[in-house]
């Protein structure tokens, strides 16, 4: 990532059953999905414009427009150890079965990679930086109510103002500056991630951790039963909690007495820590 793409990121989705984990929508990004855990059934269809830049995306605060929704071009449920890479612009969608779902996106912004995304926020950065320069640029008045500004007037303002700045502008200056951003980003990011290691986190199960109900507590729970039953015996409370199916085997072998982590039944390790959790 840092040799060819200088800034990625990455985003984990924790999707209960039965939930649509992203409606139907197209990014401005290139991104590598990486299934963990249980299953998500995904939908690709078109891109209806491709390379698409951040203000082209579609289906983020509305639906779709129908006219623009094409026949799907791939549907397929993704299980764990699965890869998948949607390219920019590409509609798509994913919802879960009846088992939750974790997977992993690794994005890479490449819209940012654009010319004219860099050379906008170049142009910016200019104005920014000789905002107290009485010879700067910003001397002109850009505002369609400032006195004598029609819309015409405003649009050859605007027109004398870029090419102005294009006069003095240089190919190896917009791209310092681009790998000057990214590199900021990644400190940004560095700096947060050590501040998130420095936390001291609460006590969790581990794979070598023994468990047990608590002194008192009872668990019903019937084979490939959805609820869990926990009875305490002081007072008589009841607590029914929703499980999935897969869980069931190994709440049903928790007793009072401790047993180790990796001796309860569950198919899946990390399911397992997760319930137990």
């Amino acid at each position: 990532a840092k040799v060819h793409f200088m800034h990625v990121f990455s985003v984990v989705y924790l999707t209960p059953p039965g939930s649509q984990a992203v409606r139907l929508h197209n990014d401005d990004q290139d991104v590598f999905l990486l299934q963990v855990w249980g299953r998500k059934r995904w939908t690709i269809r078109n891109a209806p414009k491709l390379l698409p830049y951040t203000e082209e995306m579609l289906g983020k605060e509305v639906p779709v427009p129908e006219e623009l929704v094409g026949e799907p071009t791939m549907e397929f449920t993704m299980e764990p150890h699965d890869v998948l890479y949607i390219p920019r612009g590409y509609l798509h969608e994913a919802a879960t079965g009846e088992e939750p779902s974790l997977h992993i996106t690794v994005t890479i912004p490449t819209s940012d990679y654009c010319w004219g995304v860099q050379l906008v926020k170049h142009f910016m950065q200019d104005l920014d930086a000789n905002r107290k320069d009485p010879e700067s640029l910003l001397k002109c008045q850009l505002s369609s109510k400032a006195p004598g500004n029609s819309e015409e007037a405003l649009e050859e303002k605007l027109k004398g103002l870029i090419d102005n700045w294009a006069q003095g502008i240089q190919v190896s200056s917009v791209v310092d500056a681009f790998k000057q951003r990214m590199a900021r980003t990644n400190e940004g990011q560095e700096r947060q991630f050590g501040r998130m290691n420095e936390i001291k986190a609460p006590p969790y199960v581990k794979e070598d951790s023994r468990v047990r109900l608590m002194h008192g507590v009872s668990c019903r729970c019937e084979a490939d039963s959805e609820f869990a039953t926990f009875s305490r015996e002081s007072d008589g409370q009841r607590l029914d909690v929703p499980i999935t199916r897969s869980a069931a085997p190994m709440i049903r072998a928790l007793t009072n007495r401790p047993l180790s982590v990796l001796d309860l039944p569950c198919a899946d390790a990390f399911e397992r820590l997760c319930v137990l959790q």
